[in-house]
Order: structure tokens, then C-alpha cells, then sequence
């Protein structure tokens, strides 16, 4: 697992001009992802920044998670009624990587996430929450590296079932992409329990439960401070988490939240 991606750009203290602007696209156009540091933890810089991006979308379930101040940003933090239903925006542990609004098509281009806070950072390595970042054509090149796995990335283009109902592929081409590997992946938090419940025997079940085991070699391993934005793009990229504890018990028997707490948005 790697641990590093590109140097990144610094916020300016004021509004984000055009200079600015230009230079994180072009690193996004490059790389497809863009890191800046010392961004301000506010909606209206949050969404007002991506909307040089695209048009930042409205989450399309219900509103829980989302900000109160903008609709279209999804508060990810550790919260304990919420998690006891079962709402991954809620939830301690891992998050396997995985698209944002897979269910949505045409695809969302663009995916960010800020580190509001980055809470405890001194659990051992793998537990402090770190991003987990995908290029998904790393991916199915460690796929295509024997017979077997070249067969189930054909496998991932085939429709299958996802939670709403509709047949849909995993993998999707892109009209530029680069080579052979370079395609679009779109993978929804749990899609691989779903399968396995659904279609069990499905060639695509066991191409996705490939795709994720090399996903998980590939990955990068990112810690965002508080302050850090990632812009990537949603075709291309993936985005997961290590472990986060969403609580302990100090030795007086309180219980003390872990105070993480970062957004996220997508762009159409």
C-alpha cells in the first residue's frame, strides 16, 4: 500500500481567484486528484469552491447526514443512535472503497471529501480513520496479472443487480480513456454483501470480490489534518477509510465521542 500522493496546494487566506482555481484543476486534469491544505471549514467555501467544478449534488436517499446548512453536503462522523440504525455516514470501523451516488448516471464526474476535524490520531496505524484512496486502472491491471483475474475484468462489464433494483455493470468504459485499463467503476458501500445475497453465482459477484482484494493492494493510504480537501475524479478514483473508534471509556467510566468529523460532495 502506498502512502503518499501528490504535494499539495495551498488555500489562500481569502477568496479562491482564478489563479488558484486554474491550478487545481490542472492538477486534478493530471493526476486525477488535487490535495489542498488549510481550507477553510465553512459550507459556503466548501460548496462555493466545487462549484468551479460542476454543479454540487443534492445526496439522493433521505437527509440524513447532511448539512444543515447545504444539501449537498454529506457530514461523515461517528454518532451512536445513528450508527445503532445503520447509517453509514454514522458508523465507526472501515469503509472498503467505493463510488460516490453509484446508483446516478449519467456518472458525477467529481468527488470530494474535508477533514472538518481529524480527531484521534494517536490509535495505532490503521485505526486513526486515514483515507483510503483507489485509481481503480491500478487495480484491474494487478486483475489482468493472470488468466483468472483478466477473465473477471470482462466479468465486471456484465449487468448485475445493484440495491435499487436495476441491472447495471460495475465497470463502465470511458470515452477517453487512456488504455485498456483505464474505465469507469461504480461501487456502492456493501454491494458486495448485496451480491452475495442476490447473486451469489453471478460471474460479476466474484469479479467485484477480485476487484476489491486488489483494490485493497493498490490503495493509497492518505492521513487528512484538519483543514485538508480532496478533489478526485469519481470515474477514475475510489475512496475509503481505515478503522475509525467512534468512542472509549475514560477511566472514570465516561464516554467520550470521537470528535472526527469530515464532509463530503459530489459533483454533477
Amino acid at each position: 500500500m502506498a502512502t503518499s500522493i501528490s504535494t499539495p496546494l495551498i488555500a489562500p487566506s481569502g477568496e479562491f481567484d482564478s489563479t488558484f482555481v486554474t491550478a487545481a484543476k490542472s492538477e486534478l486534469a493530471n493526476s486525477g486528484l488535487v490535495r489542498i491544505a488549510h481550507f477553510p471549514s465553512t459550507a459556503h467555501a466548501f460548496v462555493g469552491f466545487l462549484a468551479a467544478f460542476g454543479d454540487p449534488l443534492p445526496y439522493y436517499g433521505d437527509d440524513a447526514g447532511t448539512h444543515p446548512d447545504h444539501p449537498a453536503i454529506w457530514r461523515v462522523r461517528y454518532e451512536p443512535q445513528a450508527a445503532e440504525r445503520g447509517e453509514i455516514h454514522a458508523m465507526a470501523g472501515p469503509l472498503e472503497p467505493h463510488s460516490s451516488q453509484s446508483l446516478r448516471w449519467p456518472r458525477p464526474p467529481f468527488f470530494s471529501m474535508l477533514m472538518v476535524s481529524s480527531g484521534w490520531q494517536d490509535r495505532p496505524e490503521g485505526y486513526n480513520g486515514e483515507t483510503l484512496v483507489v485509481r481503480w486502472s491500478d487495480a484491474v491491471q494487478l486483475m489482468r496479472s493472470d488468466p483468472a483475474g483478466a477473465a473477471a475484468v470482462r466479468n465486471l462489464f456484465t449487468d448485475v443487480p445493484f440495491p435499487d433494483g436495476i441491472h447495471r455493470s460495475i465497470a463502465y468504459r470511458l470515452t477517453n480513456a487512456a488504455d485498456a485499463d483505464d474505465v469507469g467503476i461504480r461501487i456502492k458501500s456493501g454491494l458486495l454483501d448485496h451480491l452475495r445475497s442476490t447473486a451469489a453465482r453471478h460471474p460479476a459477484t466474484s469479479a467485484l470480490k477480485r476487484l476489491s482484494e486488489a483494490a485493497a493492494q493498490v490503495a493509497t493510504r492518505v492521513t487528512l489534518r484538519s483543514g485538508d480537501l480532496l478533489l478526485l475524479d469519481n470515474n477514475r478514483w475510489g475512496h475509503g477509510r481505515e478503522s475509525v473508534i467512534g468512542y472509549e471509556i475514560d477511566v472514570g467510566g465516561a464516554v467520550k465521542l470521537n470528535p472526527r468529523e469530515l464532509w463530503s460532495a459530489t459533483v454533477g
